[in-house]
């Protein structure tokens, strides 16, 4: 009997724990998201870039800015992309209160065809941040709709 009950327990924790982590899917629009995380909070002018269209075998080169608006220094302790097509960069040293900094995320366009990669930011306390690009890259040569 008790085991039935340890069992549906963990179930149900199971269940509610996966229905309140889902996300609609929806995009935040806002210029500025703030994320707090144990005391420490960063304002990103935006999480998510879109290249819309690159040419073939151009690198695509965005920037994501964010403000370390604590009370405390903050680093980045780590910065990985989901793939060895996107090479990122970003300063060491500690971001004190109020200082802004950011990140780089250059895409290698070798291949024509729509893109979506994702960049895993690591800062010093332990908090973690995806940031993501997208579009499309056009071969060369390849005609638009503008050209026509």
């Amino acid at each position: 009997m008790k085991f039935k009950l340890f069992t549906t327990m963990c179930l149900v924790a199971i269940l509610t724990v996966s229905v309140f982590s889902q996300t609609d899917g929806s995009t935040n629009k806002s210029l500025t998201t703030q994320i707090t995380e144990k005391g420490n909070t960063i304002s990103w002018e935006s999480r998510t870039y879109d290249f819309k269209t690159v040419e073939q075998n151009k690198p695509a080169i965005a920037e994501f800015v964010f403000t370390n608006t604590s009370s405390e220094p903050i680093s980045i302790s780590r910065v990985k992309s989901s793939c060895g097509c996107t090479v990122t960069g970003y300063d060491k040293a500690p971001i004190l209160p109020g200082q802004e900094s950011k990140i780089t995320a250059t895409y290698n366009s070798r291949k024509p065809g729509s893109f979506r990669k994702s960049i895993s930011v690591f800062m010093s306390d332990n908090s973690q941040f995806t940031l993501n690009i997208k579009g499309k890259v056009e071969a060369k040569g390849q005609l638009t709709k503008k050209d026509i």
